[in-house]
């Protein structure tokens, strides 16, 4: 029989009204430290030679395409298609991304731009196969989910409609494997959707968002003392359909539906 296993711990009550920028801060922050209260029943792996690689943290290369999906042009797009970088930080069951780039205006209607995109992704698991040491372990993963993207003119904006300001928190479950290789090495993938809901961050405006994730990660534990090293790519394709605010009636109603491509390599250190 399979068997679900969390290593979330959720707190009972949150307080939390997404349609305010503070609100999804706090949701955002309530995510991250209820996982990070989790710690002491976290799963480990476990390699043959005693080396345990817990967590780790890397930093991040992220192609990004980010472009509107509506159908009436608004007066100001926020299309952005440079390259960002960041962080990435991994334990069981978590996965924190933090990215941040510029783009320059070319002429050609490319604007003066900056990207700031944080997620959060958390999971428990429906195991399905494997369980001994050296066995690949097959199950379904039960994703929590949360994403905050800002994508904003480096000058000043005249009003709030001058930005991208857009906060998700979805649910979804895909298919995942891990398997421990020779004495150091553990390997480990994930794909899943996500639907969730999504709400501008300074104004009423609400609607939902959905994405597929796809991650995997090369744990090498234990070469330097404790000290490992770890490489991930991951894929990621977005999509947010926000309704438009009650507060501008002459916005159009898709001003705020954007879709967006990533891929994130990384290379970091495990411990």
């Amino acid at each position: 029989m399979p068997t679900l296993e969390f290593s979330l711990h959720l707190p009972t009550r949150l307080d939390v009204m997404p349609r305010s920028y503070s609100g999804a801060a706090c949701l955002m922050a309530a995510i991250f430290f209820s996982v990070m209260a989790g710690t002491a029943s976290a799963q480990r792996f476990s390699l043959r030679s005693g080396a345990q690689a817990v967590q780790s943290i890397s930093v991040g290369y992220y192609a990004l395409n980010f472009e509107f999906n509506g159908d009436t042009d608004p007066l100001f797009v926020f299309d952005f298609d440079q390259p960002a970088y960041g962080l990435v930080y991994t334990r069981p069951h978590f996965m924190a991304t933090l990215a941040y780039g510029t783009q320059s205006p070319d002429g050609e209607g490319r604007q003066d731009l900056s990207l700031l995109d944080l997620s959060l992704t958390t999971w428990g698991e429906l195991r399905l196969q494997g369980q001994g040491a050296g066995a690949t372990r097959v199950y379904v993963p039960i994703v929590l989910y949360g994403n905050h993207r800002r994508v904003s003119p480096r000058a000043e904006g005249e009003s709030i409609l001058d930005a991208f300001n857009i906060t998700v928190l979805g649910l979804g479950a895909g298919l995942a494997l891990d398997r421990t290789f020779g004495q150091k090495a553990f390997f480990e993938a994930r794909a899943n959707p996500v639907i969730g809901l999504a709400t501008s961050s300074l104004t009423d405006a609400f609607g939902t968002a959905y994405l597929i994730d796809a991650d995997t990660q090369l744990h090498l534990a234990g070469l330097f003392g404790r000290l490992g090293l770890s490489f991930g790519y991951t894929f990621r394709y977005q999509v947010w359909n926000i309704n438009a605010s009650d507060i501008f009636a002459d916005a159009t109603d898709d001003l705020f539906d954007y879709k967006g491509l990533l891929h994130l390599v990384r290379v970091g250190v495990n411990w």
